[in-house]
């Protein structure tokens, strides 16, 4: 990376099906089992050296927390790994809700240590790049590497799940956000297995809301979320659950032509911001030089 040189890159969402939660821990954390799933709704991050050799972070988010956010604790970690200032200018251009349970900063933090470790020739394995991100948050290590993944722990032990077609996904966030720390303290411990293992639409067919031990609690809570999944199960979708610990709800719909049709009836739905995606099979952080 030489100075004045630009580079672009996008970092991708995700959602989760399904999400047991195990039990709680003497650490504080839960164990659990879900899994998670890429999809092709993303940001993205424009990199430049600092002319005034200081980190530097703007973007489109409202009262931007400058060291709390992902982004710059990523790069925090960097230079406490190789002992190196690292003087950026870096831009983000949100189009991922926060707060919405899509892995949004998760997924810029991820992007910034696999492409600053390209960039920089640090020669930082993956495995070492997923430790470093575990530092950051359970969910990062996810983003690393995104494909679709079975995940325990504390959602950092990772195994790929079997290859399938992609979803048709339309996702409504509706217009607030969840923090993780709320929905942990009033979640609903199941410890109950996955409740399936294919991706084919028969089982997709078979989800259910309360799959996601977050679902009976949060839509108890905020009445809004169980009004999105009705009205994409009203739209034609074959099944619709919360994503992580929320806000978002997503449907999935068994052709593209259908999502496109129920995306159309909700674009006039007052405070919801809905957006239309699939799954990925897998993901990488190509970098433009501009």
């Amino acid at each position: 990376m030489q100075q004045g040189e630009c580079y672009r890159f996008s970092t991708p969402a995700k959602i989760n099906l399904f999400l047991r939660i195990q039990k709680k821990r003497p650490d504080g954390y839960h164990e659990l089992l879900l899994d998670f799933l890429p999809i092709s709704l993303f940001d993205h991050i424009k990199l430049q050296w600092s002319v005034s050799d200081r980190l530097e972070l703007e973007g489109n988010l409202v009262n931007l927390d400058f060291e709390q956010n992902l982004i710059i604790k990523a790069v925090r970690i960097l230079e406490a790994e190789t002992g190196q200032p690292i003087p950026l200018r870096i831009q983000l251009e949100k189009q991922i809700p926060s707060g919405a349970g899509l892995g949004g900063g998760s997924g810029n933090a991820a992007g910034m240590l696999v492409v600053l470790n390209r960039l920089l020739k640090l020669s930082l394995s993956e495995q070492r790049l997923k430790a470093l991100a575990l530092q950051l948050g359970a969910d990062v290590p996810f983003f690393i590497s995104p494909q679709p993944s079975l995940a325990r722990g504390i959602g950092e032990k990772l195994s790929p799940l079997p290859d399938f077609g992609p979803l048709h996904l339309l996702l409504i966030h509706p217009g607030f956000a969840i923090s993780t720390a709320e929905a942990y303290q009033i979640c609903h411990i199941s410890g109950k297995a996955a409740p399936i293992d294919q991706y084919r639409m028969e089982d997709i067919e078979r989800l259910k809301p309360e799959m996601n031990d977050f679902w009976v609690p949060l839509s108890s809570r905020y009445q809004d979320l169980e009004t999105c999944r009705a009205a994409l199960m009203g739209l034609g979708a074959r099944a619709a659950g919360l994503s992580g610990s929320g806000s978002t709800v997503f449907g999935i719909f068994d052709t593209k032509k259908n999502r496109d049709r129920a995306s159309v009836s909700l674009k006039n739905e007052s405070g919801w911001r809905v957006f239309s995606c699939k799954t990925l099979r897998g993901f990488s952080y190509p970098t433009e030089n501009t």
